[in-house]
């Protein structure tokens, strides 16, 4: 570690020994010659040397108080210059290592974690958090970031704050508070149930570059917070907030790397795999469309090539939409994969809430592929006249049923293992803990409804 540029000062005694000896000795002489201007002529001659001498010494013993009061004084001082140095010399020591700590991590996250951790170990607070606003222009709560508070403790609390009482003070302002007891200030609303017990505050912005990187506060220092450690936390927030900036930076080359590369990947896929697979598939419909000889079997079997090539360029359609966007639209998914599979003029696609909206894209993935195959079932095996897609949902699960008026079938629960189709929209359905049921009559049709929870 670099030895720090502050020096301990020094109350040297040579200038004020001098300085003593020479008031000593004109006040002594200033004192006989008062003496005899004023006093002498006045007593009598006995008393003359008695006098002076009780005089002197008065005013030797006075001076002296004076004088040694004085470098006392200065001796305190500077004591307290030089423990206001050594103070300053520790923050800026831990400062230095604090800063050090920030930049051995490199994930943004984690970095931001970071910067709560050792702002608490460099003021000594019990409890640290910091804020990430959605953006600049708001005032909410994006994400929350503590240290000092158990995971037990974050449980009990419940929601994080969202930029309400004297944390949105801080982020309306942009500029540090610090409080001796902080339920004293008029913006101060208190703590929710199980929340533990904050007193002192010192909170500040996170600047870089006149953007807020973050919004930093600590609490629960022992003894409070002083000028001196506004200082160096201002400092550590100086610099905290470029560490946050440059991880942010980087996070977002990342980023934009990895979209690139996914358009290149999805870009590929459509280009080169989905066409070859989409020209096998059109060449196996017309080998069994055009050969009136093919026994039953050897027809049979290519139709389930084709479907299930079908089914392969629907998953990987569907891996290319994930690929180009974050959110997907389980209701335009569902008409975009109908429509690869043929006219629609015989689908009916019904919605009675807009809750598909909220659907993980895995969860509509498997619920895309469930449907393909129960209305490829329908079209091909059931020659199907009409079929109804209908989406339902309530608080406990969401329900796709698809309905269709073909020819129908015997369908025993316990023989679903010889169901090719059924069994893999089972095992799709099952991974979320949901259910299939089909309902299917002879000359009256099929239904089929996934079922499954939310959570």
């Amino acid at each position: 570690m670099r030895k720090s540029s502050y020096r301990t000062l020094s109350l040297s005694p040579r200038p004020w020994r001098w300085t003593a000896t020479l008031f000593a000795m004109a006040g002594v002489a200033i004192t006989i010659l008062l003496f005899h201007q004023f006093l002498s002529p006045h007593l009598p001659t006995k008393w003359h040397d008695p006098a002076l001498a009780i005089i002197l010494l008065i005013g030797t013993g006075f001076f002296s108080y004076l004088v040694f009061g004085m470098l006392s004084q200065q001796q305190i001082a500077v004591l307290e210059a030089n423990q206001r140095l050594e103070k300053q010399r520790d923050g800026l020591n831990a400062l230095r290592e604090a800063s050090y700590a920030m930049t051995t991590v490199g994930d943004w996250t984690d970095i931001v974690q970071n910067v709560v951790d050792v702002a608490r170990r460099l003021t000594g607070a019990k409890y640290a958090a910091l804020a990430v606003l959605e953006d600049d222009e708001t005032y909410t709560i994006r994400q929350f970031f503590t240290s000092g508070v158990s995971a037990d403790q974050i449980h009990q609390i419940g929601q994080y704050p969202t930029g309400r009482g004297l944390l949105g003070e801080v982020i309306r302002h942009r500029r540090p508070i610090r409080l001796q007891r902080l339920q004293d200030h008029p913006a101060s609303i208190g703590f929710p149930p199980h929340h533990p017990h904050m007193e002192n505050f010192l909170g500040l912005p996170l600047l870089y570059q006149s953007q807020v990187m973050g919004h930093l506060y600590l609490t629960e220092k022992a003894d409070g917070f002083t000028a001196d450690d506004q200082a160096i936390v201002e400092l550590f927030a100086r610099q905290a907030a470029a560490v946050i900036a440059n991880a942010r930076f980087y996070q977002e080359r990342e980023v934009f790397a990895t979209l690139k590369e996914r358009e290149r990947i999805g870009r590929d896929l459509h280009d080169g795999v989905l066409q070859t697979l989409y020209g096998i598939t059109l060449s196996l419909d017309n080998l069994v469309d055009s050969h009136d000889t093919l026994d039953q079997d050897t027809a049979t079997e290519l139709n389930r090539i084709s479907e299930t090539l079908g089914l392969l360029m629907t998953e990987i359609r569907f891996f290319i939409q994930s690929l180009e966007s974050t959110s997907i639209d389980f209701r335009i998914a569902l008409a975009d994969m109908l429509r690869r599979l043929g006219p629609m003029d015989d689908i009916t696609m019904t919605f009675n809430d807009e809750r598909y909206l909220e659907l993980h894209p895995d969860r509509i993935h498997d619920l895309l592929l469930s449907i393909q195959e129960a209305v490829s079932n329908a079209r091909i095996h059931g020659h199907s006249h009409h079929i109804v897609i209908e989406w339902t949902s309530t608080d406990e699960f969401y329900q796709v049923t698809i309905k269709d008026d073909g020819e129908g079938f015997v369908y025993h629960p316990d023989t679903t293992h010889t169901h090719f189709g059924i069994r893999n929209m089972t095992k799709r359905i099952e991974r979320w803990h949901g259910q299939v049921h089909i309902d299917s009559q002879r000359h009256v049709g099929t239904t089929v409804t996934l079922q499954i929870p939310w959570l």
